[in-house]
C-alpha cells in the first residue's frame, strides 16, 4: 500500500537531528557553522552554502562560513551585489528581514516579473561564471545596519528548490535564528530572564552549573535527561556522572573551563542499554554569567554521542574528496550492509556500486572493505 501524501510530505520536510544539533553547537562554537554548512548540503543538495554578514554601510560582505565559493569570487562580491540593478537589493527592506525565506521564484512573484535576477550584473558577472543559478536563503538577524544571511545556491543542471525544501528550510531558519541569538547573548550584556528564556527554548539538554557542580538552571530537555539518570544525574542538587572515573573527569573539565582551558566535547559512558552522552562545557565568565548569577558558572550542552558519529564519518569522507554518492555507499557499508545490499538501497546496479567503492578505496588509501570499515569506525588510524 502506497505512502499517504501527508506522510510523504512530512518526510520531505523533516530535518536531520544532526543538522539541528550542529546549529545549536554553533551558538557555543562559531567554528561549528562550517559543520552546519556541510550538513545543509546533505539535506539541501547544492553547489554552494554560505553564511555571511552584509554591512549596509559601508557596503561590504563579511564571510562567516563559505563552501563552494573560491576566494577570488568573495573579493569581487561587494562591487556587484550592492549594484542598484540587483533585485535582492531593490527589495532589501522586504527580503532582508528575519524569518523571510527567499528563492528565485518568490523574488519573481514579489517583483511581478519573471527572470529579473538573470538580467542583473550580480547574476551575469558573479553567479553565472561560477556555475550558479538557483538560490534559497534567509536572514537570521538584521540589526544596526548588519544583516546575517544564509544562502544556498544550485547549478543550472539542478532543479530549483521546491516547496517542500522551502518549508523545511523555514523550519531550520527558526533554529538558526535562535542559535545565533543565543550566541550573541553569550557575548553581550543580557538580563537574567532573557538569558534563561533562550536556554529554555533550546531543544537540546542545557544547564548552567557552578564550580561545585550545582545546577543553577536547567531547561526542560536537561531536566528530562537528569530524571532518567542516563550518564548524568542529580544528587543533593549536584551534578554527577554515571561512575567515579567519569565523575572525576566531569569535575576536572568544569574546573578547567572556569580557568579558561579549551577542550573537546566530553564523552560520558552511558548506563547499560543507553548510548554515550557528549557534553560541551563552556564558561560563562562574561557579562551573561554575571547577569544570571553572581558567581563563576559554565554552560553544559548535551547531545547523543552516537547520533554524531555518522555526521563525523560523512565529514571525514568529504575531506578526502568523496562525492555524496561515494560517501553514502561508505556509510552504508559502515552500517553493516553488504555491497549488493548497499547497491539495492541506493538504487544503483551492483557494477556501479563496485565502481564507487573503488573510488572510495583510492581516495582513502585502503585496499579492502574491512580496512574501509575499520577506518570509518575508528579502528584504523590514517597514515
Amino acid at each position: 500500500m502506497g505512502m499517504s501524501a501527508r506522510k510523504l510530505r512530512a518526510m520531505n520536510e523533516a530535518l536531520p537531528e544532526e543538522l539541528t544539533d550542529a546549529v545549536y553547537r554553533a551558538a557555543l562554537e562559531p567554528a561549528a557553522w562550517h559543520d552546519v554548512m556541510q550538513l545543509m548540503q546533505q539535506r539541501f543538495p547544492s553547489a554552494a552554502q554560505t553564511f555571511y554578514l552584509l554591512h549596509m554601510q559601508p557596503r561590504r560582505v563579511q564571510p562567516v562560513s563559505l563552501a563552494g565559493i573560491a576566494p577570488k569570487w568573495v573579493r569581487s562580491f561587494d562591487s556587484l551585489y550592492f549594484l542598484p540593478d540587483n533585485p535582492w537589493m531593490r527589495l532589501t527592506q522586504r527580503l532582508h528581514r528575519p524569518g523571510v525565506v527567499r528563492s528565485n521564484e518568490r523574488l519573481d512573484r514579489l517583483l511581478g516579473e519573471r527572470g529579473a535576477l538573470y538580467r542583473c550584473a550580480y547574476y551575469n558577472d558573479w553567479m553565472r561564471p561560477q556555475g550558479l543559478r538557483y538560490t534559497m536563503g534567509s536572514t537570521l538577524l538584521a540589526e544596526g545596519g548588519v544583516v546575517a544571511n544564509i544562502t544556498l545556491m544550485r547549478a543550472p543542471d539542478m532543479k530549483s528548490f521546491d516547496a517542500g525544501e522551502l518549508r523545511a528550510f523555514e523550519a531550520l531558519n527558526r533554529h538558526m535564528t535562535r542559535a545565533l541569538q543565543l550566541g550573541l547573548r553569550l557575548e553581550q550584556p543580557s538580563s537574567s530572564p532573557a538569558g534563561t528564556a533562550l536556554l529554555d527554548a533550546l531543544p537540546q539538554p542545557a544547564a548552567i552549573v557552578d564550580a561545585q557542580r550545582r545546577v543553577l538552571h536547567a531547561n526542560a530537555a536537561m531536566e528530562r535527561l537528569l530524571q532518567r539518570g542516563r550518564a548524568l544525574r542529580l544528587r543533593n542538587g549536584e551534578l554527577h556522572a554515571g561512575d567515579a572515573a567519569s565523575n572525576a573527569v566531569l569535575h576536572a573539565r568544569i574546573a578547567g573551563a572556569l580557568a579558561g582551558a579549551g577542550d573537546a566535547p566530553l564523552r560520558l559512558r552511558g548506563d547499560e542499554g543507553h548510548a554515550p552522552l557528549e557534553l560541551q562545557v563552556v564558561p560563562l565568565t562574561g557579562r551573561l554569567g554575571r547577569a544570571l548569577v553572581p558567581r563563576p558558572t559554565v554552560l553544559l550542552l548535551a547531545a547523543d554521542a552516537a547520533a554524531r558519529e555518522p555526521a563525523a564519518r560523512a565529514a571525514a569522507l568529504r575531506r578526502h574528496g568523496c562525492t555524496p554518492t561515494e560517501a553514502r555507499l561508505a556509510e552504508l557499508l559502515a552500517g553493516g550492509l553488504a555491497l549488493r545490499e548497499c547497491a539495492q538501497r541506493m538504487g544503483v546496479t551492483y557494477g556501479s556500486a563496485r565502481v564507487y567503492l573503488k573510488a572510495v578505496f583510492d581516495k582513502l588509501g585502503v585496499h579492502s572493505q574491512a580496512q574501509l570499515v575499520a577506518r570509518l569506525l575508528g579502528g584504523e588510524r590514517e597514515s
